[in-house]
């Protein structure tokens, strides 16, 4: 007999389980699971279907037995695609205009699973006509393909969510055992990273149901958690929650006891504070392994290197350190014990906290890591004085740089100031800003930095982002020569695992090609500067670089204010060179280099034109030098005219099939206005194409091409693929379908929130994207769809920022009013607002109407007392599914006796005309002219009024058309690519290059 289905005590989980061939048999086995669900989940799929039609017939036989002997069962479908599948239409005849494609896929699941189970159960295929035979074929084989793509309405995941998942998560007393044995070479070999975020949010979706059990070789766990870290977290990691089970990896088994825990800290305490062994245990990665001749360069651990040997064997007696001496150089790793002791017990500046006291200490996270090795504790700051909490903003964080006059590096690695916006989210955020190689401008509203001296430095995934304030040319370009070539960059990731001990690590394996010496290369093709023969050992080089990089710093302090035009000329081009050889040593390494200069006050370029003289020299003859071909300086071919440098180069060809140069750094140029100066950064840099070597000019000497794309990267393209890089990144598609492209009017209604909440009245149709990720950051902690982001998740990643953020030309007690109802658990009273806002009783007064007429506070009744809720999609966006206004807002408001029409014009303008006494708009509405749309007469209209027009881009993005936007994106947002020298010519006619390339006739 078939029981009422009791889940209170199910708990299904995905665990790992290890890889030793002692498997239970008991379940459903799927040997060689890869990346693509369309390769192993019909398999599984087939292995449950008898399962599957087993429980059906069971729940049957339960409810109504009948239907067994008759065969009619279209009341019990009803009823469960509402009850379990939690799809309430059920008129099936209608799913083509009512339900999504997933949710009609369910549906189609379940009547075809009733058909199975009911008319094809107890008759064998022979006892068929040919007709039904084939009519249960078909059925088996649409039972097996739900929510793979290729099902019987090409339903994505929540097809398989809403279909067999939900059916045995509803029914099953126990959830039923499967085993997936992951292929390594499939997955690691694996390009295209959405495929693999697919295949684990399936594997998610099953293991809501089931117990899921994952077959993982050493190798292939360390490549899941470093590509896939936050899946990897939630669902093989040790993080805990009270409504889940939570299985321990082998990996990570006994990490978590008590006993272990105790032990980590016992022996924490045999290394006293100041010794170098916990330095030394602090800067080994959480996940890999470090060179001893790694460990000896690194200033961050500080000991000689003769006494890190000493100090690695140490720590391994203690049990903290594994060696590995298999290699030509010995290396060394954390074990679990050190993994643990260093991830709850160490603070980021090296002292040990108690684990009664570790749970309240800011500073503990965890250590970042990179492909590129480069392993490093980002200081914690407070930002104010001592036992005071971190500071509430990324830009908050960031202009608190402390003073190197109070012991604060010139030089800091980039951390942040919460556990989202930690060093890792804090990369991702601002390097956001990138949107491709070469130059990017940013509108954002910038905090200045307390020391302007201060840059910052951070190294992810082979990503390095360095940023710097604009402080003049000669500053700024110490700044970034500093920070590139500093102790910090040099200990971590220009290390000599990365170069060679002998520089033979160069090129990813290049130089072994080439008939050439490695210094010959280094010196007369990258053309690195201060790389004699007596610079070909590692320790040699960083010694001779890093007395040139101090000797500069030095100069820069005392030239900066100078008069000597002649000492200033030299350090600009000791200064260039410095950065130059940087980013090819970069470049050879496989490093991508970003570099951010940050400008608070982009006002005092416009209003000065000597500050924008040097700005736009700075970019001219910065930019173009940072660039390659193949091992050759890209500058060295195309723009020096210098004989005695001509003469110290390597022999060259242009490869005709691939004639332009790859950029060795790119950059970032950020402020309040940024983004209007793009036309005179394209033609400063154009003026380097008037600086092409004679013989390069007139055919004599052949070059490949230079070009600098030049591009926006606040506008709604950038804007849209941000969306859809981290939604990917996170696993998460953005629609229910199971390609993220398929459906581009749910991705677009995403986009158009950002533009509506974060643009402004003379910039609609642009977000910031350092918002959009911060955004996108937070919703990784909030989304509780299976593998889509929803428009409501996009509105709580709004509505974690700033408040000055959001609506930015409304003023701040506006914005601190909306925030705060933003961030409430439940509708909030005057009284409450108030205090939780900040703000006094006429400011709530003088807005909490404005916002309810535009329909993004709902007013709501509650024992006899008006509360307020917020929301950021009104009922009247055309993106938006409702059908009504929130509610009223309050009595004094003249609202017209009519059913609202979906425009905001009704509400919005009897608002204005009832506070503001504006006759003008009065005679607007009353002419008929809404609803208010973003057309010119409204756009006028809005401009005539300031109270109106703080809100236009809020309207402008929900109305705004398909050929608005790409106005607006043609205007000022297309991607140009400065182009210095010429292709072939044969080329020059079949090649396009980015966006509408400037060529420049040389």
């Amino acid at each position: 007999m078939h029981s009422e289905p009791n889940n209170q005590d199910r708990h299904p989980d995905i665990r790992q389980v290890a890889p030793d061939g002692s498997l239970s048999t008991a379940g459903i086995l799927v040997s060689d699971v890869s990346p693509r669900i369309t390769e192993w989940v019909p398999g599984l799929l087939d292995e449950l279907l008898p399962s599957s039609v087993r429980t059906l017939r069971e729940y049957i036989a339960h409810t109504d037995p009948g239907i067994l002997s008759d065969g009619r069962y279209g009341s019990l479908v009803g009823k469960m695609q509402a009850d379990t599948l939690g799809v309430t239409h059920r008129e099936w005849g209608s799913t083509t205009d009512t339900w999504s494609d997933d949710e009609a896929e369910a549906v189609e699941y379940l009547h075809s699973l009733f058909n199975r189970a009911v008319k094809y159960h107890d008759q064998s295929t022979d006892e068929l006509s040919n007709y039904h035979q084939q009519r249960e074929k078909n059925i088996d084989t649409a039972l097996t393909k739900i929510g793979t793509g290729k099902g019987p309405l090409n339903g994505g995941l929540e097809a398989l969510a809403k279909g067999p998942v939900a059916l045995h998560s509803e029914f099953d007393e126990a959830p039923q055992p499967i085993t997936l044995i992951l292929d390594g070479q499939s997955w690691t070999d694996l390009d295209d990273r959405s495929t693999g975020v697919r295949a684990l949010a399936a594997i998610a979706v099953l293991g809501s149901a089931f117990d899921v059990r994952l077959v993982i070789s050493p190798g292939l766990d360390q490549h899941l958690r470093r590509r896939y870290s936050t899946w990897y977290d939630t669902h093989l990691g040790l993080t805990e929650s009270a409504d889940r089970s939570t299985q321990e990896t082998v990996a990570t088994a006994g990490r978590s006891s008590a006993t272990t825990r105790r032990r980590a800290w016992e022996v924490l305490q045999e290394l006293p504070e100041d010794s170098g062994r916990l330095r030394l245990l602090g800067n080994l990665p959480v996940d890999g392994s470090r060179d001893y001749r790694d460990l000896k360069q690194d200033d961050e651990i500080g000991v000689t290197p003769g006494t890190v040997g000493r100090y690695v064997l140490d720590l391994e007696e203690l049990g903290l350190v594994s060696i590995d001496r298999s290699g030509q150089y010995n290396s060394a790793s954390l074990t679990s014990l050190g993994q643990l002791a260093v991830e709850e017990f160490l603070t980021a500046d090296y002292r040990t906290v108690h684990p009664s006291q570790s749970t309240l200490q800011t500073a503990l996270t965890l250590t970042p890591q990179s492909d590129a090795g480069t392993v490093y504790r980002a200081q914690a700051r407070t930002g104010g004085g001592e036992g005071s909490l971190p500071t509430a903003t990324a830009e908050e964080w960031m202009a608190a740089t402390g003073s190197p006059a109070n012991g604060d590096s010139y030089v800091q690695w980039l951390n942040g100031p919460s556990e989202i916006l930690d060093a890792w989210g804090m990369h991702r955020r601002y390097r956001a800003n990138r949107r491709n190689r070469g130059v990017n401008l940013v509108d954002d509203r910038l905090a200045k930095f307390d020391d302007g001296r201060i840059s910052y430095l951070s190294c992810f995934d082979d990503d390095l982002l360095v940023m710097s304030q604009w402080g003049g040319p000669l500053p700024t370009l110490g700044r970034i020569a500093g920070a590139l070539l500093s102790d910090k960059a040099l200990s971590k990731i220009l290390t000599p695992s990365a170069l060679g001990s002998e520089f033979e690590a160069i090129d990813d394996g290049v130089v072994d090609k080439l008939d050439q010496k490695v210094g010959d290369i280094i010196r007369w093709g990258h053309q690195i500067g201060w790389f004699s023969e007596d610079e070909e050992q590692y320790d040699d080089w960083r010694e001779r670089i890093g007395t040139v990089r101090s000797l500069c710093l030095e100069k820069v302090g005392e030239l900066t204010n100078s008069d000597d035009i002649e000492a200033r000329k030299e350090l600009f081009r000791d200064l260039q060179g410095l950065i130059a050889s940087a980013t090819q040593l970069y470049y050879a390494i496989g490093v991508d280099v970003t570099i951010n200069i940050r400008m608070p006050d982009t006002g005092m370029l416009i209003r000065d034109e000597k500050r924008l003289n040097d700005f736009l020299d700075f970019a001219r003859y910065t930019v173009p030098k940072q660039s390659v071909y193949g091992i050759h300086s890209g500058y060295r071919m195309l723009l020096e005219d210098r004989e005695e440098k001509l003469k110290k180069r390597l022999p060259y060809d242009v490869d005709s099939s691939d004639p332009a140069m790859h950029l060795t750094a790119s950059w970032v140029f950020s402020g309040p206005t940024m983004t209007d100066l793009k036309p005179q950064i394209e033609q400063a840099i154009e003026r380097e194409a008037s600086e092409i070597r004679e013989a390069i000019a007139d055919g004599t000497e052949a070059a490949p091409v230079m070009e600098i794309p030049v591009q926006i990267s606040n506008t709604y393209t950038a804007t849209r693929e941000l969306v859809e890089e981290f939604a990917t990144a996170k696993g998460y598609e953005v629609s229910h379908r199971g390609d993220i492209h398929e459906r581009n009017d749910d991705l677009e209604r995403l986009v158009r929130l950002f533009l509506r909440v974060l643009g402004t009245a003379d910039r609609p149709h642009r977000a910031c994207p350092s918002d959009v990720a911060e955004a996108m950051l937070h919703i990784a902690r909030s989304t509780q769809s299976f593998d889509f982001i929803s428009i409501r998740d996009i509105a709580y990643g709004l509505s974690q920022l700033p408040a000055e953020r959001l609506l930015p030309d409304l003023p701040p007690t506006a914005t601190k009013l909306l925030k705060t109802l933003l961030d409430a658990d439940e509708p909030m009273r005057r009284s409450k607002i108030i205090e939780a806002a900040g703000i006094s009783g006429s400011s709530y007064d003088r807005y909490i109407n404005e916002l309810a007429a535009w329909d993004i506070i709902e007013p709501t009744e509650s024992e006899g007392r008006r509360r307020w809720e917020g929301h950021l999609e009104t009922w009247w966006s055309p993106q938006s599914h409702r059908e009504e206004p929130f509610g009223e807002p309050e009595p004094d408001t003249a609202i017209i006796d009519a059913e609202f029409a979906r425009d905001v014009g009704s509400r919005v303008l009897c608002h204005y005309i009832t506070h503001y006494d504006l006759p003008e708009l009065e005679e607007v509405y009353m002419s008929g002219l809404c609803p208010i749309a973003p057309d010119d007469d409204i756009e006028a209209l809005f401009g005539r009024h300031r109270r109106l027009s703080r809100w236009w881009a809020f309207l402008w993005g929900a109305y705004a058309d398909e050929d608005e936007i790409a106005n607006a994106e043609a205007v000022t947002g297309s991607e140009t690519a400065v182009r210095i020298g010429q292709l072939p010519g044969s080329v020059e006619d079949s090649q396009q290059s980015l966006g509408e390339c400037k060529s420049v006739s040389t």
